[in-house]
């Protein structure tokens, strides 16, 4: 299924990015009001992550109160390449123990993390 994201380009430093029914703004002047597009792949991953964990939950009638999830990342100054993604789960005190190593299965079963052990193709046209 081929699907499509259209840009738009705005003022500055500012896109648009239109896709299906999201538009997704983005801003790399350095007082920019939306991510930049590194933070939008960031966020990509995290929020893919904590989706997961929520249909765990869900799926076990487990309530999400207490279950946090940050994402640490290490950039390289000049070249801006991620190196190392760190995700942080933390558990309320009673989460059920028999849970805990299949909740990070669940995390790590992310579509969007599966992408870069397995790249798309990449091609580029000029029409």
């Amino acid at each position: 299924m081929l699907k499509k994201v259209k840009i738009e380009f705005g003022e500055g430093k500012k896109l648009n990015a239109t896709g299906g029914n999201f538009t997704v703004g983005t801003d790399q002047s350095v007082e920019g009001t939306t991510p930049d597009p590194l933070d939008l792949f960031i966020t990509s991953l995290a929020t893919c992550a904590a989706q997961y964990a929520r249909n765990f939950c869900e799926s076990r009638s487990i309530a999400m109160n207490g279950i946090a999830l940050n994402v640490e990342y290490c950039q390289h100054l000049e070249t801006s390449q991620i190196s190392k993604v760190n995700y942080i789960l933390t558990l309320p005190e009673g989460f059920p123990e028999k849970y805990k190593a299949a909740m990070l299965r669940a995390i790590d079963l992310c579509p969007v993390k599966k992408h870069l052990l397995n790249p798309p193709a990449f091609e580029l046209e000029l029409v």
